[in-house]
């Protein structure tokens, strides 16, 4: 949160300037003045951790940086009170600061998170159910919410959402930091290049069939400091939760019964906690998913985002708090929630599957650089389309179906369009028309990771780690999608075909066409 690491080395490598020393990742301290760092300075470095807080007052929307501030200031009402009488004096009569100091807490609640992270991949946002729009709502549409629960909510900053599915954690009252860790949001003194490889936690490590945990004489000072100041009491029978990457979960309790439960870090509430259905690890035809590819309701979606330089217009310049010859400004079409697109993602924790795991993805950045567009200069156009890995916050407890992954052109990675398996003389083929027109540098439609049944390769995301399917993954999806033409998902041909899909399909009656490439 500090270094902003990830995103630098990023947003350099999309405007093809060299991402820093690979020995040590970048620091938004040292941006410098190339057409990446002015990008940055100007639409992404308000957010970083160690920007200055100027304004007194509590956390809000529009707060960032703060360092521990950022986090951990805490007002209470009667703080609050006080500093309100004391900005409302004249700065000539204030004689005495205010008498109750705002105190630093671990008792971190999710507004603290929410005015960075309402932003980018909308974490906050998703997870509490919210879905930006592009325009606000009409008059008529406030006018007919103001008679029912909610369904507009209006931020500091004047863009506007609506109501889709908040995660179930969310609607369950758990809190950012029950599941996010120390580890996870301050580090462990380890350089990483990006944040996401800071995170130590996983679905697993509360939800599996029998989560790590160690007793409770063994954890470390650390671990028990924490533990004090959060007053999560230890009995000499409980064992404590541990996470697979390593680290103890200080909230997470095992009693000599078995029980599994995750204490509330703010209220030391106590929530069962379930292992998963015998359908999420039966069998070997999903062992590479990871739990968030089947239970992520939605991911916010947009194709249309441009951003284009004004030398003519006064810029903000975030790290320097100044106003700068020249503007970065962005626009941008409709936003959506679909169900995530699916890809392959290669990770070092996981030994047992070298091919790399399914998990879930966005758009990132699909665009158009224009080099040299100057009026007699040879325009140099660049287009990316690389898409981001997203763990977009919106788990439910139900699964998407079977045909959300093998039958949807979104999910396999082609675009919006009709996906279609057409049957002639007991021969099956899939045919896919895109909905939106393909680009005219890369021919692929404008919404899409890679081509019907192509393989992509070179740069398609903003990670070295992921990857859109390849034409012989695309033709095994989609084999299992032609039988869900006509089975249901959860038949019973369907379900045993989960442990042996070619044993099944071997024994297929006369009516039945598998797809020819």
């Amino acid at each position: 949160m500090t270094t902003f690491a990830g995103i630098i080395a990023a947003d350099r490598r999309v405007f093809g300037e060299p991402a820093g020393v690979s020995s040590s990742p970048p620091h938004v301290r040292d941006l410098g003045t190339s057409t990446a760092d002015t990008h940055l300075r100007q639409l992404c470095a308000s957010c970083h951790v160690g920007q200055e807080k100027t304004a007194w007052g509590p956390i809000t929307q529009a707060s960032r940086g703060g360092g521990c501030n950022a986090c951990h200031l805490s007002y209470s009402p009667e703080a609050s009170e006080g500093l309100a009488r004391y900005e409302a004096t004249p700065r000539a009569a204030r004689i005495a600061i205010p008498r109750v100091h705002p105190a630093l807490s671990i008792a971190v609640d999710d507004s603290h998170c929410f005015g960075c992270h309402s932003r980018s991949g909308r974490i906050s946002t998703n997870y509490e159910g919210w879905q930006e729009l592009h325009d606000a709502p009409t008059a008529a549409e406030v006018a007919a919410d103001r008679a029912r629960a909610p369904r507009f909510r209006r931020l500091d900053d004047g863009r506007f959402f609506v109501r889709v599915l908040p995660d179930i954690h969310q609607e369950r009252g758990l809190a950012c930091i029950d599941c996010h860790t120390a580890a996870d949001v301050m580090g462990t003194g380890t350089i990483v290049a990006r944040k996401s490889d800071q995170v130590r936690i996983s679905c697993e490590d509360c939800h599996a069939r029998e989560i790590i945990s160690m007793p409770a004489g063994s954890v470390e000072p650390e671990a028990r400091k924490l533990l004090s100041l959060r007053k999560l009491m230890l009995t000499p029978s409980d064992r404590i939760g541990v996470a697979s990457a390593g680290g103890v979960l200080v909230n997470v309790r095992v009693d000599v019964t078995g029980r599994r439960r995750m204490l509330r870090k703010r209220t030391g509430e106590a929530a069962n906690l379930r292992a998963p259905l015998p359908v999420c690890t039966e069998g070997t035809g999903h062992e590479r998913l990871t739990c968030n590819s089947c239970h992520s309701a939605w991911a916010p979606r947009c194709t249309t985002c441009h951003t284009s330089f004004d030398p003519a217009v006064e810029g903000f310049d975030h790290l320097a708090q100044a106003f700068t010859k020249g503007s970065w400004i962005e626009s941008s079409g409709g936003f959506e929630a679909l169900l995530p697109t699916l890809g392959v993602r290669t990770t070092q924790r996981d030994a047992d599957h070298p091919r790399g795991v399914i998990d879930t993805f966005m758009p990132g950045m699909i665009l158009t650089i224009t080099r040299n567009s100057g009026a007699s200069a040879t325009h140099d156009p660049i287009c990316w389309r690389l898409y981001a890995r997203t763990f977009a916050h919106t788990i439910r407890r139900e699964a998407r179906s079977c045909e959300s992954c093998h039958n949807d052109p979104v999910a396999i990675g082609f675009g919006q369009g009709a996906l279609r398996f057409e049957i002639s003389g007991g021969t099956g083929h899939w045919l896919f028309t895109p909905e939106n027109g393909p680009s005219s540098l890369d021919s692929l439609p404008a919404d899409a990771w890679t081509g019907f049944q192509q393989t992509r390769v070179g740069m398609v995301s903003t990670r070295d780690d992921v990857r859109p399917f390849t034409t012989e993954e695309q033709h095994r999806i989609l084999r299992v999608g032609a039988c869900l033409r006509c089975h249901k998902g959860d038949s019973p041909v369907m379900r045993e075909s989960i442990a042996d899909f070619e044993a099944v399909v071997a024994r297929r009656s006369e009516r039945c066409a598998v797809p020819v490439w």
